[in-house]
């Protein structure tokens, strides 16, 4: 797509998402708009958790819309506020698959889960890495908020830095170095 392509569908997604508060139903049209970034968010994180199935990206993409439904009391106010909201569910959903996951693993029986149990299947072991990159990015949004959220939007939503700068309406420099000092701060945090 084009910039100009792009600039009329964040502006189409805007116009919608300020018409959301007035008729809720306005939700089913933006689906179509931001579905393919949805899905290109949820296979970036089904590629790095080393699964890829076309039926589980649909399915993840689908939970995380549902999810962003469910919130529709709370505004939101633009299509980077959404893009930023979308790429936080997708990473919510797949650390409570984990840890879903995890739970059955210890014996805790049939553990209740929001995404297909067949999901990450395929990649044993790699919901612990998840858990310990989830707690690991708690503890750095305690100490630099903005430099986990750079990891958030880089590392679950799939984002270059130059899309990150965007919708943290921040420099592709400061973001570059946010990136930088949190990857560091994070080697450091999951050595120990």
């Amino acid at each position: 797509m084009n910039e100009q392509t792009l600039q009329s569908l964040d502006g189409e997604v805007t116009r919608l998402l300020s018409s959301l508060r007035e008729t809720p139903e306005t939700m089913d049209q933006l689906l179509p708009l931001v579905y393919e970034d949805m899905r290109r968010i949820a296979r970036t994180q089904q590629a790095r958790l080393g699964t890829s199935p076309t039926l589980q990206t649909t399915e993840l993409v689908h939970e995380a819309f549902l999810k962003l439904r469910q919130s529709e009391g709370q505004p939101i106010r633009n299509s980077t506020h959404f893009k930023r909201l979308s790429y936080l569910a997708i990473r919510q959903l797949i650390v409570d698959h984990a840890r879903a996951k995890q739970a059955a693993k210890r014996g805790a029986g049939q553990a209740q889960a929001t995404l297909h149990e067949d999901l990450m299947a395929e990649a044993p072991g790699d919901e612990e890495t998840v858990l310990r990159i989830d707690e690991a990015l708690d503890r750095l949004a305690a100490a630099n908020p903005r430099q986990a959220e750079v990891v958030i939007a880089r590392f679950f939503g799939g984002y270059k830095a130059e899309e990150i700068a965007g919708l943290l309406e921040t420099s592709v420099r400061t973001v570059q170095r946010d990136w930088e000092r949190a990857r560091a701060w994070l080697l450091v945090d999951l050595e120990a």
